[in-house]
This record gives structure tokens, C-alpha cells and sequence, in this order.
């Protein structure tokens, strides 16, 4: 587990203030996400640009079986022995992971989840069937391929059964295939709906590898944006 506090955190006139929580999938500092993700939370926050935010990156060790739920696909299960242990991830996270950061750091009780690729999958499958588990969710180019794209198709009626989601932003890049027709059946699913609030930001610009950081930028100006000036 790796967290930095938000410029400022340490001054005596910040004593009493708390702060909201971003958790970072594939959180890991040697060729995972946590650096990149620091650097602009840390420029941001000290700008102003978004509202200061505690980052806590979570270190992937086996991504197959961490971020995936079970796959019914033969060719999958071959080559993924390990994959579909989501829910035991994910309780880690909520009952391990998330009292543990509440107690160490001053922490405002709100809480984001973010993640790309096979961890943006993980992230809308945590806003569409665990929601109350985090308030915000950011998914970036999301493989919603996996499992020849149950999860999109089941979207109408994860969100017809309710969720605790306040907030899903979205982004994709220039991908086609099964990448981009789960992503447009999650987006039809969430235009028919008004229990979540949702923002759909479409990259085609960028490439699969590219996209992360200017989307992660756009997510977190507009998920966590800065207060009002009194």
C-alpha cells in the first residue's frame, strides 16, 4: 500500500481539516500506476486545481485474479487458472484496506475508486454491483471484453436493482471491438437511468497506452472539483 498525503496536509493550519480518499488500482510504484497518478494529484492540489485529496495506491500482484469476477469463457479460464477472485480483492479493500487508511490519515469519509484497463473493469463492476462501497468511480478504457462482455450487457439490470454509486466517469480511446461495444452498452444502460450520475469523456485521440494520464487528469478535475471560492 502506497499513500501520499495532498500538499499541505502537514501545515498547523491544516490540522483540522480531513480530506476525501483516492484509491489507485494497480497502485504498485515499479511499473505500476502510482507515480504518474501522484505527480498530477500533487500539481493539482497544490494549484487548486481539484480538491486536495489523500492517494492510496493498492499494489496488483496477479491482476487476472484480483480484478476479474468468474469467466464462463472456456478460452479464458485456460489461460487465467488464477483469474475471478474479485470479490475476495474487493473485500480486502473495503474491510482492510479502507478502515486502515481511516484510521492513520485525517480522512473526510468520501472515497473514489480508480483504475484502467483490467482495472477500470474492476471498477465498474464494483459501481454497478457493490456502490456503496465507494462514492465515486473513475474507469478508464475499461476491458469490458472479459467474459465476452457480460458485465455491459448485464448493466440495465445491476442499475434497475439499485447501487449506492454517487458518481462514474468514463473514458475510452481509440479502441474498437469488443472494447468499445461494452463501453457503448454501459453508456446506453446509463442514459436510461437516474440513479447515477455519470460522465462518458471519449478519447479517441489517444491510444490504450496513451490515454491513462490526460484522462486521469479531466477525472479527477471533475470528480473532485476545487471548492467555491467564498
Amino acid at each position: 500500500i502506497n499513500v501520499m498525503t495532498p500538499p499541505g496536509y502537514e501545515a498547523s493550519q491544516a490540522a483540522g481539516r480531513r480530506y476525501p480518499v483516492l484509491y489507485l488500482l494497480d497502485g504498485g510504484v515499479e511499473e505500476q500506476d502510482f507515480l504518474h497518478i501522484a505527480g498530477l494529484l500533487h500539481q493539482g492540489g497544490l494549484w487548486g486545481i481539484h480538491e486536495p485529496v489523500i492517494l492510496v495506491g493498492v499494489e496488483s500482484r496477479d491482476r487476472r485474479a484480483e480484478l476479474t469476477t468468474p469467466s464462463s469463457d472456456p478460452a479464458e479460464q485456460k489461460d487465467f487458472p488464477s483469474h475471478g477472485q474479485s470479490e475476495r480483492f474487493r473485500r480486502f479493500l473495503v474491510e482492510e484496506v479502507k478502515p486502515a487508511v481511516a484510521a492513520s490519515f485525517r480522512t473526510s469519509g468520501a472515497s473514489a475508486l480508480m483504475g484502467e484497463s483490467l482495472a477500470g473493469y474492476f471498477v465498474v463492476d464494483t459501481a454497478l454491483r457493490h456502490g456503496e462501497d465507494f462514492e465515486r468511480y473513475i474507469a478508464i478504457s475499461p476491458s469490458l471484453w472479459w467474459n465476452r462482455g457480460e458485465l455491459a450487457k448485464a448493466a440495465p439490470r445491476h442499475l434497475a436493482a439499485g447501487t449506492g454509486a454517487q458518481r462514474l466517469w468514463l473514458s475510452i480511446a481509440d479502441e474498437g471491438g469488443e472494447m468499445r461495444s461494452g463501453m457503448d452498452r454501459l453508456v446506453a444502460a446509463l442514459g436510461a437511468q437516474s440513479r447515477v450520475a455519470w460522465t462518458y469523456r471519449p478519447m479517441p485521440q489517444e491510444t490504450h497506452g496513451s490515454i491513462y494520464h490526460p484522462a486521469a487528469t479531466q477525472a479527477v478535475r471533475e470528480v473532485f472539483p476545487p471548492p467555491k471560492a467564498p
